[in-house]
C-alpha cells in the first residue's frame, strides 16, 4: 500500500522531474550551442521558475513601463476579469514586434489576476543558436522564451515534435500563461491589419490541451526600435498610442470533439485568426473615429 508520504513524493517527482525531454535522436539534430541553450531553458522551467518570475516582474515593472508604459491603451480587459492565478491561460496574438507579449502580459499582470508563470515558445535562430542568444533570453525573460522551435524544415521535423509535446505539458500546469503567435513568424508587411497564413501548430496545442482559456489579442503601434519607443513615450505618448485589444475567450467545444488530426488543428487556428482579425477591425474603426 502506498503511504501518504510516498504519494506526496511521487507528486513532487512528477511535477519537478518527470517532464518530456528530447530523445537522443532529437538532440542529435541540434548544434552544440542549441543543445546548451535548450538544456538551460529546461532547467529554468523545471527548477528555477521563481527566478524567471523575478526577471519578468523586473522587466515588466521597470523596462516596459519606462519604454512604453505611457502609451499603452488596453481594450477589452474586462474579458479577463474572471481569470485567476491558478488558471491555464493561452494568449494568441498577431506578431509584428519582438516585444508583443511583453506588453500584453505586463498589462494583464497590472490589471487582472492572470497567472504568473510565463512561457513564450520562440523560433530558435537567435535565442538558441547564437552565443549571445541565451544571455539575452535570460536577461529579457528569465528563459521564459522556451521551448525552442526550429525553422529549418528538415531538422524541425525531428525536433519540433518534442517542443510541441513539451508545450502541451507546460500549459497543463495550473497557474501558467503561454503566449503564441498563430502566424508562426513575424509579419514584416506595411499593413498592420493584414496577417500571414496561420500555421497549424497553435491549433495542435489547443486540441491536445483541453480546458485552456484561449484569449485572442491584437497589438497595434509597437515596433522593434526600443529607443524610438522610449523617445515617443516621453515626448508624444498620446499621438503614438500602442493599442492592446483583448477579446472574449474563444469557444472550441465543437472542434475539440473532432479527431486529433491536421484538419482539426487548421480549423482551430483559423478560428483564432478570425477572432484576432475581428479585434483588428474594431481597433481600426476606433482609431478612425478618434482621428475625426
Amino acid at each position: 500500500m502506498t503511504t501518504p508520504a510516498a504519494a506526496a513524493v511521487s507528486r513532487i517527482w512528477v511535477r519537478v522531474f518527470a517532464v518530456i525531454q528530447p530523445t537522443p535522436e532529437q538532440y542529435a539534430v541540434l548544434t552544440r550551442m542549441e543543445r546548451i541553450s535548450c538544456r538551460a531553458g529546461d532547467v529554468f522551467s523545471r527548477r528555477l521558475p521563481w527566478l524567471s518570475l523575478a526577471v519578468n516582474r523586473m522587466w515588466g515593472m521597470w523596462v516596459v513601463r519606462a519604454f512604453v508604459g505611457r502609451r499603452l491603451v488596453a481594450h477589452g480587459i474586462e474579458h479577463l476579469r474572471h481569470v485567476d492565478r491558478a488558471d491555464r491561460l493561452l494568449l494568441v496574438a498577431n506578431h509584428r514586434s519582438f516585444f508583443d507579449f511583453f506588453v500584453v502580459v505586463w498589462m494583464l499582470w497590472h490589471r487582472t489576476r492572470a497567472p504568473r508563470r510565463l512561457l513564450m515558445p520562440v523560433r530558435a535562430p537567435y535565442f538558441y543558436s547564437r552565443p549571445t542568444g541565451p544571455l539575452v533570453n535570460l536577461a529579457m525573460s528569465g528563459f521564459s522564451m522556451f521551448p525552442p522551435l526550429l525553422r529549418d524544415e528538415g531538422r524541425g521535423r525531428v525536433f519540433n515534435s518534442f517542443s510541441q509535446a513539451r508545450m502541451v505539458e507546460e500549459i497543463a500546469r495550473p497557474g501558467t500563461i503561454m503566449g503564441m503567435h498563430p502566424e508562426g513568424t513575424r509579419n514584416k508587411g506595411d499593413d498592420p491589419y493584414s496577417f500571414l497564413p496561420a500555421k497549424p501548430g497553435t491549433g495542435r496545442i489547443i486540441r491536445r490541451a483541453p480546458g485552456l482559456t484561449v484569449v485572442p489579442v491584437f497589438v497595434h503601434g509597437l515596433t522593434n526600435d526600443g529607443w524610438k519607443e522610449l523617445r515617443l513615450s516621453w515626448t508624444r505618448p498620446s499621438r503614438y498610442p500602442i493599442d492592446i485589444a483583448y477579446g472574449e475567450p474563444i469557444d472550441f467545444a465543437d472542434l475539440l470533439a473532432l479527431p486529433d488530426e491536421r484538419d482539426t488543428h487548421v480549423r482551430i487556428v483559423e478560428r483564432c485568426m478570425k477572432r484576432i482579425a475581428e479585434l483588428a477591425e474594431q481597433q481600426r474603426a476606433r482609431r478612425a473615429r478618434l482621428s475625426g
